[in-house]
């Protein structure tokens, strides 16, 4: 106990030894996670944004013009067991009729003529589907299908959201990287001060015995707790930025959908505490390893 308690000692002295570039550190560290934080969650907020316009992942059949209700739910229910199928809805002529009315209504009196027989519209069913990936092999099924007409599906927009989906998943990756190759490299030299500062009382330690873990451990520490304080303002500070973010986009922006903070609060708090805690520990270690022998 008494050795935790000293480790824990001597990570805090270290901190403070090195008050200034502790400080850059930290102050690094936080500009790096609000960065990944505030671009992680923009990503987030354009997928769900894409995901949630639902003319994207809809395909719209138009079927034969000569069958009745019963033939066009025997198609339906068909379309519901395909794979990648999400939902279904059968909009009957009569719906069509109805919908056009309402459509057209500064012209009520062109539809006042058009008995249930003269209809020219035929049955159409929507199919929501799950993934943009099978949309392709989705569409070949329906147009082989009985009673099946017409297919309308935009491909290439699927294809242009997956593709831009998948642009900024990349670019958020790397984005995130770089920032924790920066904040590993700073806390590194951070570390590499702390160790030069102590140097002659290292030397020492070793010379009467005291373990690799035992010399170690206050860098360690000292690197998590960088880790911790940044990660814990950063969040805070994320959490500001997002409050104003969601305000703007309210007032200025109202057709724009957003996450509320406490839905990916759970994940910036993991990921802020990760990056952080890894740069922390790894870069003290790697400082340790070069100019310790441990």
């Amino acid at each position: 106990m008494m050795r935790i308690a000293d480790a824990f000692g001597q990570a805090i002295k270290g901190m403070f030894r090195n008050g200034l570039v502790t400080f850059v550190s930290i102050f690094v560290l936080i500009s790096c996670l609000v960065f990944i934080g505030s671009f992680s969650v923009i990503s987030a907020n354009i997928d769900y944004n894409l995901n949630s316009i639902t003319e994207l992942n809809e395909i719209e059949i138009f079927l034969d013009y000569e069958i009745d209700d019963a033939a066009a739910a025997e198609v339906n229910s068909a379309i519901k067991a395909l794979p990648n199928v999400s939902s279904t809805t059968l909009y009957s002529k009569e719906d069509g009729l109805e919908t056009m009315k309402n459509e057209f209504y500064n012209y009520a009196a062109l539809f006042d003529n058009i008995t249930p027989e003269e209809n020219p519209l035929s049955h159409k069913i929507v199919v929501v589907y799950a993934e943009n990936a099978g949309v392709a092999d989705l569409v070949f099924a329906l147009e082989q299908m009985k009673n099946v007409r017409k297919v309308n599906a935009r491909l290439d927009i699927a294809a242009s959201v997956e593709a831009l989906q998948n642009g900024i998943s990349l670019v958020f990756i790397w984005f995130a990287v770089l920032c924790a190759v920066v904040c590993m490299f700073v806390i590194i030299n951070t570390i590499k001060l702390s160790v030069y500062s102590r140097r002659e009382e290292i030397t020492i330690m070793r010379y009467i015995g005291a373990s690799r873990a035992y010399i170690s451990a206050p860098f360690v520490l000292e690197g998590a707790f960088i880790g911790i304080i940044g990660a814990t303002v950063a969040f805070f500070i994320e959490k500001l930025v997002y409050s104003g973010l969601m305000s703007f986009v309210g007032q200025k922006m109202g057709f724009v959908k957003l996450y509320a903070f406490s839905e990916i609060s759970p994940v910036l708090l993991m990921m802020f505490f990760g990056v952080s805690l890894f740069c922390g520990i790894v870069g003290s270690l790697v400082s340790l390893g070069r100019y310790v022998e441990v």
